[in-house]
């Protein structure tokens, strides 16, 4: 494109970031940081999410201001990052964004849940919703209120799984956003908390979920599809979150076998008998799934230096998130607790991709170090993707999946708070720059 085919899409856009910019300076001289904003940005998400659980047309419509300030507060902090973040300024922007949304979607499924009225609906509200009342699109997932945690789970899903790929296509130090349609996807927060809102009024619960799955899949596609603008690969292998049981199955084969035919296989398998409905599985059977997806174990040690194989990472996660989301709802664990569940696992995939992305490791004394050259990261503190799998299905084969689903989701929390405070925030030079 020209220069003056460029100049009005460049003029429209400072027109829309002139009051961003406005707050940018206000922060800027009031020294908050970027970190800063983007907590601020969740604050008002939470805000949002509250007036969202009360349920009624009107809450809704009043969340939308609290939305908007949310934005304006993000984007300020967008435009107050300069073009180089330290690592834990990098990370702590990306997790806020990942939870506004997260929160955001709470609370509309909790608006259609909580409430007698909306438990009596099917989740379609609003001018587009209450006319495919009553049709299929009422059934997809599950009808009632249980079918909108369902699409809500999907819908966070398919978001962390697009953030992860996005993650993995770019080189550290350098912009992670892919640009046109799989950065909206790609990219939590800012503009889709808006489009949310406006998509609860038209639609409904339901309907709005059911558009930002369609959405997260299109763009998850789109990323997947697309050339890798690095010619030399991203190294990836520390973003897979291996725990103890993938590092030792790997060992056996050394690194001889590429990983992204194995994640494949793993990842299908896993798909197909979770697709069957595993309350048809009985006890220790629960864990066939399981056993499929440690496949992708045997490529453990390979580098990853492939020009696909930043696939494996975002594609492995989403077999964990397939089968702990399949074995909830299989088992009755209530939807809320396997939202929050997945929800922190997303939360740590992220947490541990940007230490491997930056090379930091706990050192013995807790604050991070750098170290170059790292290959395998074994995720012992998290019991790594296969030994969440694990534990979840062993406590579904003994019945207290309710119990341990919010018990590992606190447990992550508390995990990566005190990672917080002990190694991105402590201010060392590792992560501080």
């Amino acid at each position: 494109m020209t220069a003056e085919e460029l100049a009005p899409s460049r003029r429209a856009a400072l027109a829309a970031d002139r009051v961003p910019r406005d707050v940018a300076r206000w922060a800027s001289s009031r020294r908050l940081t970027p970190v800063t904003m983007a907590a601020f940005s969740v604050a008002f998400v939470v805000i949002a999410g509250v007036w969202l659980v009360r349920g009624s047309t009107r809450d809704e419509a009043i969340a939308l201001a609290p939305l908007l300030i949310s934005y304006v507060v993000g984007r300020a902090g967008d435009l107050m990052s300069s073009q180089w973040m330290s690592p834990a300024t990098e990370w702590a922007r990306a997790g806020c964004a990942a939870l506004s949304e997260f929160v955001l979607y709470a609370g509309i499924a909790g608006g259609a849940s909580l409430t007698a009225a909306a438990r009596a609906s099917d989740g379609l509200t609003g001018p587009a919703g209450s006319r495919l009342s009553g049709t299929s699109v009422a059934r997809i997932g599950a009808p009632g209120w249980e079918g909108v945690w369902r699409l809500a789970v999907a819908a966070m899903i398919v978001l962390a799984l697009c953030q992860m790929a996005v993650l993995c296509r770019s080189t550290p130090g350098q912009a992670t956003r892919p640009g046109g349609f799989g950065e909206f996807a790609g990219t939590p927060g800012g503009g889709r908390l808006l489009l949310a809102g406006g998509l609860l009024l038209i639609g409904g619960a339901r309907l709005t979920f059911l558009l930002l799955f369609a959405v997260g899949v299109l763009g998850l596609l789109a990323i997947f599809m697309g050339r890798p603008r690095e010619a030399r690969p991203p190294r990836v292998l520390g973003y897979r979150g291996d725990g103890p049981a993938a590092v030792w199955i790997g060992r056996f084969v050394d690194g001889r076998l590429p990983p992204l035919p194995a994640v494949i296989v793993g990842l299908l398998v896993t798909g197909m008998l979770a697709a069957l409905g595993l309350q048809s599985l009985p006890g220790i059977l629960v864990l066939t799934p399981v056993e499929a997806m440690l496949l992708a174990s045997l490529a453990t040690w390979h580098p990853h230096y492939g020009p696909r194989d930043w696939m494996v990472p975002p594609l492995l996660q989403a077999g964990e998130y397939w089968f702990l989301a399949a074995l909830g709802f299989a088992k009755h664990v209530p939807p809320t607790a396997t939202f929050a569940l997945l929800a922190a696992i997303a939360l740590y995939h992220l947490d541990l991709a940007y230490r491997a992305r930056n090379e930091l490791v706990p050192s013995q004394d807790g604050p991070f170090v750098r170290e170059e050259g790292q290959l395998s990261y074994s995720d012992r503190a998290g019991f790594g993707w296969d030994g969440r799998m694990i534990v979840c299905g062993l406590a579904a084969v003994a019945g207290i999946a309710s119990v341990i689903y919010p018990l590992l989701a606190l447990y992550l929390v508390g995990l990566m708070s005190r990672d917080w405070l002990a190694g991105w925030s402590a201010r060392h030079a590792a992560v501080d720059g």
